[in-house]
């Protein structure tokens, strides 16, 4: 009896400890929590664990395939030697239905993830002590990036003194029923057919004699058009399916896998997961799929051979020279042009292959940074760089010096401004490579005609074929000056050197000035007026930093001297500081409407509320740092006939900021496979019909024109 209860007791203490070290990451929207089915491990054998998510009402999080948007919950494991962890074992999924035509797949309420531990029989620890770095995508009427680090230490026990956690062994048992059964074996095959996937499943069993309702839900991403009708009959045991692929589909998958969710007469939910092989797939099919692959979201679904996108993006590199954002850059190496006016033509043209490796490698590097974090599940577009406090601030630092310089203010010399007189040298070269870089990265929020096409065409590509049309684009904004440079009937109606210049590059500081200005004003709409106010005080740092160095050569005290030089790394110091303030941290701003404003905030909640009752939409997506964005909305969005259109047709007008991230934003502009903002959409009265997409340049006329079409 002694024996028994010291038994007892030692279990008790063991549990306590097991409660008290198994605790509950309490986030926003999302709970989260490293739960153990059974009460203790033995070396060489395995446990069942499980992350645990309890969602706040309306709130999701997302399955190993996402849907249309989103991100799937993952874990990245510490494990002490030895043990090893196995893949998420993932319920069964709900199909959850957004606006604009989105199609998600994820979990709301309480879910396990359950996960098999591997245990060697080398094992001589006390306890078992584990650790996961959860992140996950929460979502309602918008999507947040969550996660936690959630934590685990189980004792290790005999085989016979271990017993299931009461806590959980209903909770574990109730996720082991939702998890896809093997039970029954299915045979299934697909074929392509007029835009269409067509699955043949035959099972062993009559799973589908009373089934009630029957849907098909892909393991893979854009396999199937998810917003496409799934046209399914069935008999007994036999069942077929047919939906449409999805746009960028470009050749037949090696399997089709997913589950089959099939509900009976009473209600009751089972899924199956199956395996369908190709069958009859010929060359034709391949080559419609290659067709419809290369098609472009317009009503019209017209054919984009991969040459047409490659002209696209040469013509709207070339047109993005003549964007607004692009100016100041451009003005230096207009004057940087003219400077050279008397150089060699082998000197011209060296000059201008370092510009345009500048401008192509700058597109190129942000292009393969963007695929990247891309493929790592983030959920940003086109212009992201911008979409970072610090990088912005950073861009308010160097177009600031750069027009104190051009203001004769500070002289840095021509190997930072890429401007003077000694372009000939090494040191002329670099600057015509940094110009080429700077005005790639300024220009990188602007959009040019044609120009959304084909960046909307590339991030639907493999990397290989993305990253050439980003060449292209380069290349295009290049071609100018290139021309200029290799062509000596272009290059002698320069103007030729002279005092000139000093005056004209004096004027151009004041663009600089300007696009300082503007970044203030997209500063101050990420992080509110805190950032930005610390930001300008870093500005009068700089401002004193260059008076002081503009004087260091008439100090004649070596004192002196060096206490100018600490002074002058003073202000750089506390400048480089500031970057890393969280002043300067992303603010969830909340958009603020005026009384008489003619547009209300987006949310994917309301768009839909408008859409049920039959109200036709227009969708602006913008953003403060998208020049093309201002423009539009100054020339066409607001004009008096513009608004006056909007009351007549009874529109509803919803605005969308992607200034910060907003990966609900971005779920809509991967609906629509753009890159980026702007990206407006004409929804008709008709909840069942879709939305037309307007051109990315707006005039007048075009929305009117859309607003009487609806």
């Amino acid at each position: 009896m002694k024996i028994t209860f010291s038994k007892i007791l030692a279990s008790i203490l063991l549990l306590l400890s097991y409660s008290v070290q198994a605790q509950v990451v309490i986030g926003e929207h999302v709970d989260a929590e490293l739960v153990a089915e059974m009460t203790g491990v033995t070396p060489g054998q395995s446990t069942w664990v499980a992350l645990r998510l309890d969602h706040m009402e309306n709130w999701h999080t997302y399955w190993k395939n996402p849907g249309d948007a989103g991100r799937a919950t993952e874990i990245n494991w510490t494990l002490p030697t030895g043990v090893s962890a196995g893949e998420i074992v993932w319920p069964t999924p709900k199909r959850i239905v957004l606006p604009a035509d989105l199609i998600d797949f994820g979990y709301e309420d309480e879910i396990f993830l359950q996960v098999l531990l591997s245990i060697p029989a080398s094992y001589q620890g006390e306890s078992l002590d584990i650790s996961g770095n959860v992140q996950w995508l929460e979502c309602e009427d918008i999507c947040i990036p969550g996660g936690a680090v959630v934590a685990l230490s189980l004792p290790v026990l005999e085989e016979s003194q271990i017993t299931q956690n009461a806590q959980w062994i209903v909770d574990f048992a109730t996720t082991r029923a939702s998890i896809p059964t093997s039970d029954v074996s299915f045979d299934a095959t697909y074929s392509i057919a007029e835009g269409r996937l067509n699955i043949l499943v035959q099972a062993t069993e009559a799973v589908f004699e009373n089934a009630s309702e029957i849907r098909f839900i892909p393991s893979e991403h854009r396999v199937f058009d998810y917003i496409s009708p799934q046209d399914i009959t069935s008999q007994l045991s036999s069942l077929q399916l047919s939906q449409g692929h999805h746009p960028r589909l470009s050749e037949a998958p090696e399997e089709i896998t997913g589950l089959l969710l099939v509900t009976d007469d009473n209600g009751r939910l089972t899924s199956y997961e199956i395996a369908a092989t190709p069958d009859g797939i010929s060359t034709a099919d391949l080559g419609l799929l290659a067709a419809s692959a290369d098609t472009t979201t317009s009503s019209s679904s017209s054919q984009m051979s991969l040459l047409l996108v490659f002209g696209f993006a040469l013509l709207g590199g070339m047109i993005l020279n003549l964007m607004p954002c692009v100016f100041p850059i451009l003005s230096l190496k207009v004057l940087s042009l003219a400077s050279s006016s008397n150089s060699t033509l082998r000197e011209k043209r060296l000059h201008g292959l370092a510009y345009a490796a500048g401008v192509i490698s700058a597109f190129l590097i942000l292009a393969s940074v963007l695929l990247v974090l891309q493929a790592g599940g983030s959920l940003i577009g086109w212009g992201f760089h911008l979409q970072s406090p610090w990088f912005v601030s950073v861009l308010i630092f160097l177009f600031f010096v750069m027009g104190l310089s051009m203001s004769g203010v500070v002289e840095f010399g021509t190997s930072i401004m890429g401007v003077g007189t000694e372009l000939q040298d090494k040191e002329g070269y670099s600057g015509s490579f940094f110009t080429g870089i700077l005005a790639s990265v300024v220009a990188s929020p602007c959009t040019a005609p044609f120009m959304g096409a084909a960046l909307g065409f590339a991030f639907t590509q493999s990397a290989i074929v993305a990253l050439a049309v980003f060449f292209a684009l380069g290349l295009g904004m290049a071609l100018p000056f290139l021309l200029i440079s290799f062509n000596p009937t272009l290059s002698s109606l320069l103007p030729h050197p002279g005092k000139w210049m000093l005056t004209f590059k004096q004027v151009l500081a004041f663009p600089l000035y300007a696009t300082v200005v503007w970044l203030l004003w997209v500063l101050g709409n990420q992080t509110g007026t805190d950032g930005m106010a610390l930001v300008v005080a870093s500005c009068v740092l700089l401002a004193f930093a260059a008076w002081l160095y503009q004087r260091r050569h008439g100090i004649q005290s070596s004192f002196w001297r060096y206490t100018n030089a600490l002074v002058i790394l003073f202000c750089l110091v506390i400048t480089l500081g500031v970057i890393r303030s969280p002043m300067l941290e992303t603010q969830a701003i909340a958009q603020v409407v005026s009384e008489d404003a003619n547009y209300e905030v987006y949310s994917n909640a309301r768009l839909a509320e408008l859409r049920e009752s039959g109200q036709p939409v227009f969708v602006n997506m913008t953003a403060s740092w998208c020049i093309t964005c201002l423009v539009n909305e100054k020339v066409a969005l607001g004009s008096e006939a513009f608004i006056s259109a909007l009351e007549e047709n009874n529109v509803t007008y919803l605005k969308g900021d992607w200034t910060n991230n907003d990966p609900e934003i971005t779920a809509v502009l991967r609906r629509y496979e753009t890159s980026g903002v702007p990206l407006y959409l004409m929804f008709p009265a008709d909840p069942s019909q879709p939305a037309e997409v307007l051109p990315q340049i707006l005039t007048t006329n075009i929305v009117l024109g859309a607003l009487e079409r609806i």
